[in-house]
């Protein structure tokens, strides 16, 4: 099936939603996602704020990275360095507050738990065909 276009989900989604991408550099290009809970991922556009569905993940390792982010701490992480390039993690917990984690900044390294986190995340955007 084709994407289809969907101007304001994840913005009306009521549970929890882990946002995530890579963004910087000489063109200034961020790659943003957000994964629901329900396993739906979306893809933010780069021009502006719209979102375009791109796939359905299965609910056993959807539910495994909502559980890891706490189970790996990386609830408590409290830093935010971009730099030039940077990377992003955020929770957003349902009707409560947004947890952000970034990292990029030159000298600054984030701890391994966060980098396995997001690559595991990222990576798996990535078509498998």
């Amino acid at each position: 099936m084709a994407c289809h276009y969907v101007e304001k989900f994840p913005f009306d989604y009521k549970g929890d939603q882990l946002h995530f991408g890579q963004g910087g550099g000489f063109s200034g290009i961020v790659t943003y996602y957000v994964l629901l809970k329900d396993g739906r991922l979306f893809q933010r556009g780069f021009r502006d704020s719209s979102f375009t569905y791109q796939t359905r993940w299965p609910d056993k390792f959807v539910n495994q990275m909502f559980d890891n982010y706490v189970s790996l701490g990386l609830d408590k992480i409290d830093h935010y360095q971009p730099g030039d390039l940077y990377y992003f993690i955020e929770y957003h917990k349902a009707g409560k507050s947004v947890h952000r984690i970034g990292w990029g900044r030159p000298g600054f390294t984030p701890d391994d738990n966060t980098v396995l986190f997001y690559n595991l995340l990222y990576r798996s955007t990535k078509s498998k065909s």
